[in-house]
C-alpha cells in the first residue's frame, strides 16, 4: 500500500483540519486533531479527557466518532491531492469494541489505499461522477487493538 505522503502537500492536511474544525462542529468539541500521514496510514487524535465515558476509559460513541471521521479524513486527501471535488458521505461501517481504551492521547489510525485501489477510485470519479472507498481504522491502547473499524464511503460529484 502506498499513501504517496511524499506527494502530499503539508497544506492538504491544515485544509483538512481547517474544514473538519469548520464543517463538523462535534469534531471541535470532542478535540480532533489530524496527526499524521506516514508509512503506516493517516492517523488523527482525541484526548481522552474530552472523551471519556464513567469508568474514565475511552467513550464508545467518540471512539466511533474518532474512526468515522479519520476514514472520512483519508478520503478528503486523497479526492483532494487527485483535484476531485465533491461530497463526501458514508454509506455503512462496522465497529469492534475490543478492549477499553485507557491511552490520555486516543489515535485513530486509517491505513492506506493501495495504489491499484486509488486508480479506480479516480477513475470511476472521473467517468461517473462519484466513486466508493472502502476503509478501515484501528485505535490501540497498551500496545494492543482495542477498537476496529471499517467504513464505505462515497464522494458525489458536484454538478
Amino acid at each position: 500500500m502506498t499513501l504517496r505522503s511524499i506527494d502530499m502537500p503539508h497544506e492538504l492536511l491544515e485544509e483538512l483540519q481547517t474544514t473538519i474544525d469548520r464543517e463538523i462542529p462535534m469534531c471541535s468539541k470532542m478535540g480532533i486533531r489530524v496527526e499524521a500521514l506516514d508509512e503506516r496510514g493517516f492517523s488523527m487524535s482525541v484526548p481522552l479527557e474530552l472523551n471519556r465515558n464513567h469508568q474514565l476509559t475511552g467513550f464508545a460513541g467518540s471512539l466511533n466518532a474518532l474512526c468515522t471521521v479519520t476514514c472520512w479524513g483519508m478520503v478528503f486527501l486523497v479526492a483532494r491531492q487527485h483535484g476531485l471535488a465533491g461530497d463526501i458521505v458514508i454509506r455503512r461501517s462496522g465497529i469492534k469494541y475490543l478492549r477499553p481504551v485507557e491511552s490520555e492521547q486516543i489515535v485513530a489510525t486509517c491505513t492506506g489505499v493501495a495504489d491499484a485501489e486509488r486508480t479506480h477510485f479516480v477513475e470511476m470519479f472521473r467517468e461517473k461522477g462519484q466513486a466508493k472507498l472502502d476503509l478501515r481504522a484501528e485505535i490501540q491502547s497498551g500496545g494492543q487493538g482495542a477498537v476496529s473499524f471499517h467504513g464505505s464511503y462515497v464522494v458525489l460529484g458536484k454538478s
